[in-house]
C-alpha cells in the first residue's frame, strides 16, 4: 500500500516525530542541574565563603545575612569571608 499521510482510524498516532526529537534533546542536553551543574553554579557566583560552614554567597550583604541567621553568636568579620582564589579575574562573564 502507498505511504499514508493521515493518521489511521484504528490506531491513532500517539507521538509525533517532533515530540520524540524534543524528548531526545531534553534528555541529553545539560541544563546545569544536578551534581554536574552544581560546580558550574558554584564557581559562577562565589565571591564570599563562610569560613565556618563553607556556604557560598554572591555578595557581602548576602554573607552578612547568612552570618546573622546562622552564626549570630559569633562576631562577624567580613575580611575572613572574602573568597580569594589566586586568579582574581572577577566578574566571570559566562
Amino acid at each position: 500500500p502507498p505511504h499514508r499521510t493521515q493518521p489511521r482510524k484504528a490506531k491513532p498516532t500517539k507521538h509525533t516525530t517532533k515530540e520524540l526529537q524534543r524528548k531526545q534533546f531534553e534528555a541529553t542536553v545539560n541544563r546545569g542541574g544536578g551534581s554536574k551543574g552544581k560546580e558550574e553554579r558554584f564557581q559562577a557566583k562565589v565571591k564570599f565563603m563562610c569560613p565556618i560552614c563553607k556556604t557560598p554567597a554572591p555578595s557581602e550583604k548576602s554573607m552578612a545575612d547568612h552570618w546573622s541567621s546562622k552564626h549570630s553568636k559569633l562576631p562577624y568579620e567580613p575580611e575572613k569571608c572574602q573568597q580569594s582564589d589566586g586568579g582574581g579575574g572577577g566578574g566571570g562573564g559566562g
